[in-house]
């Protein structure tokens, strides 16, 4: 593919094509609940790059709807690596285009949490009205507890790249899906060590001195080893984890 061919997406700095960021993970805590040859509807799909790999590992249908013209410049590219095809839709959260209990499996990743807690409500139910009985909703946000990526944001305010961003804990992640008629069946989480990553490219590459930054350099590269960085434990997750995930059984 030419750099002129090349997404957009593709030039934001290791987030989409290497695992130190959470995309990988945010798969695996995903895969373990949607059952094979599901027909999955990812909200809001951002590059594509979980719902190709969700398609094409577990051999689900799979829709994609968003609003954002970066979105749809980058699923073919992960299409075709992931060996899946899966329909792009343009479309909002707030107003989902399918029917009733159109899908297996429903689930939104980074999404909800952009919004004031009112209208994060409503693409909740959303989510909710468009899967079938007895289906599957699937939520992630950033987790409250997820100490060093809230001390991320509370640091660069609003010159946070995502600002606005709020993080819930998997309880009131749990609430918000329970009043949009569903029920929570399971807490987890995953990418516990993104937010060391998330601190040091975004605040400490761009505040702190040289010196600092080489040795913040060192010791992620040291952390990454470790088998501490993306816990496995979905009780641990659940609490600390970077990302809190809730599914929710329609």
């Amino acid at each position: 593919m030419s750099r002129e061919q090349t997404p957009c997406w593709l030039y934001v700095p290791e987030w989409l094509e290497g695992d130190i960021w959470h995309f990988p993970y945010a798969y695996r805590g995903f895969k373990k609940y949607i059952p094979p040859r599901s027909r999955v509807l990812e909200v809001g799909f951002g590059s594509g790059r979980i719902l190709t790999r969700i398609c094409g590992e577990l051999d689900c249908s799979g829709v994609g709807v968003d609003v954002n013209d970066g979105a749809f410049a980058s699923i073919p590219h992960y299409s075709r690596l992931n060996g899946a095809e899966v329909e792009a839709v343009r479309g909002t959260g707030f107003a989902l285009p399918f029917r009733d209990e159109s899908f297996d499996v429903v689930y939104s990743e980074g999404v909800i949490e952009h919004f004031p807690i009112e209208r994060s409500q409503e693409m909740v139910r959303e989510h909710a009205r468009v899967c079938r009985r007895g289906g599957i909703v699937l939520i992630s946000t950033p987790n409250k507890f997820a100490v060093v990526h809230s001390l991320t944001k509370l640091l660069l305010g609003r010159r946070f790249l995502f600002y606005p961003e709020a993080s819930l804990s998997t309880f009131e992640l749990s609430r918000l899906m329970a009043r949009a008629g569903l029920r929570p069946v399971a807490s987890d989480g995953f990418a516990f060590g993104c937010q060391f990553y998330m601190l040091k490219a975004f605040f400490l590459d761009q505040a702190a001195p040289p010196p600092l930054q080489k040795w913040a350099q060192r010791l992620l590269t040291l952390f990454c080893r470790t088998g501490l960085y993306h816990v496995e434990s979905p009780a641990l997750n659940s609490l600390i984890g970077f990302q809190a995930l809730v599914v929710g059984r329609k």
